[in-house]
């Protein structure tokens, strides 16, 4: 953490942005809708307000220890035994993500763009930029992530137009709460999964705990905020833009959308989208890529940084060709997630249980 206290609450709130902006913003209408159906866009602020309540548990874990990330105080809390098995097995979360990532982006590249170039190479380029990235220090990657949020707001933008050049109907938002209690809820499984991310503030915390802890939260919340608003804007998009027989047999309805534009100075629009949103599929890669290196200095404190990351990058690299049809890629796709629910949920309740149970806390800091 040596001359990096010159971050701030902006870059914080980026980073967390540049995380969870990546393969889901693409896929979450049509994933939310196959539950959720005309409700999606409910479902998706439900799921705003589910991981708000994480972030705010993450936060007050924080507190009590702020100069310290998970990696540091899980030792403290549950020993060294526990917590080293704690911090390799985040270590490899990061590496299991950063190969879905991959993964799942190549195939989207791969079916828009580059339909006849072999997926390795794109998992070349892609994974060939995160690892130059992510070798760096944290403020240098914050650095990156703050000129490259600015595309962002053209994504944005994209789907604005499509309002006012594209024939929708909004009846098909109607009945609200059509699809029923249960339904809506199971729809917020969904949409979760696509807003992972935010849990990188159990390790980003002591990096901006400079600002305020309150800061802290402020900046997690409105990244939070800003990320639920934008899904939330795209699944309604998407649902008016299609009606429900189409939505049913489109798995990235955003491209779709963007592929009917017509602009005399673009000709196909959607290769602009895709180009843009590489950007931010290169950010999660590198953001998790971020999260194994930055676990094994713990553990492996001889080993240079760059070094640590050239090894997760390439071996992220080997687990993501594995994979050759849709449905090993769905297997892959549903064994990380399930998995995720022990590293977002379990593991940080339990520290937090262990904690105030024992009253443990850095010393000489407030909580």
């Amino acid at each position: 953490m040596k001359n990096q206290s010159n971050l701030t609450s902006i870059q914080l709130m980026l980073f967390i942005i540049q995380t969870q902006i990546g393969v889901g913003v693409l896929g979450l209408p049509f994933n939310v809708f196959s539950v959720s159906k005309g409700d999606a866009w409910i479902s998706v602020l439900l799921a705003g307000i589910v991981v708000q309540s994480f972030i705010t548990i993450f936060w007050v874990l924080g507190r009590r220890f702020p100069s310290k990330s998970l990696f540091q105080y899980s030792i403290q809390l549950v020993g060294k035994a526990g917590g080293t098995f704690i911090n390799v097995s985040y270590v490899f979360y990061g590496l299991l993500v950063t190969s879905l990532i991959l993964m799942y982006s190549t195939a989207i590249i791969k079916t828009w763009v580059l339909t006849l170039t072999p997926k390795w190479i794109i998992m070349l380029l892609l994974m060939g930029t995160a690892i130059y990235l992510g070798k760096e220090l944290l403020s240098d990657i914050c650095n990156v992530y703050v000129v490259v949020s600015g595309l962002i707001f053209f994504l944005i933008m994209i789907s604005i137009v499509v309002l006012f050049m594209y024939p929708v109907d909004w009846r098909y938002l109607l009945p609200i709460g059509q699809s029923g209690g249960v339904n809506i809820l199971k729809g917020v499984k969904e949409a979760y999964f696509s807003m992972l991310g935010f849990e990188l503030l159990l390790f980003l915390f002591p990096y901006f705990q400079h600002n305020g802890v309150r800061s802290v939260l402020f900046s997690a919340t409105m990244a939070n905020l800003f990320v639920t608003l934008m899904y939330a804007f795209l699944t309604i998009v998407s649902l008016i833009t299609f009606s429900p027989e189409e939505l049913v047999i489109i798995p990235q309805p955003v491209l779709y959308y963007v592929k009917s534009l017509y602009l005399q100075i673009v000709e196909r629009v959607d290769l602009v989208f895709v180009s843009l949103w590489v950007v931010s599929v290169i950010t999660s890669l590198t953001s998790y890529l971020f999260l194994s290196t930055e676990g094994s200095t713990h553990i492996f404190k001889r080993i240079k940084r760059p070094v640590i990351t050239i090894f997760f990058g390439s071996l992220s690299f080997i687990i993501a060709l594995v994979p050759n049809k849709a449905s090993q890629m769905d297997l892959y796709n549903k064994w990380v997630l399930n998995i995720s629910y022990l590293f977002v949920l379990v593991i940080p309740f339990i520290l937090l249980g262990v904690s105030f149970i024992f009253k443990k806390k850095e010393r000489g800091k407030r909580v």
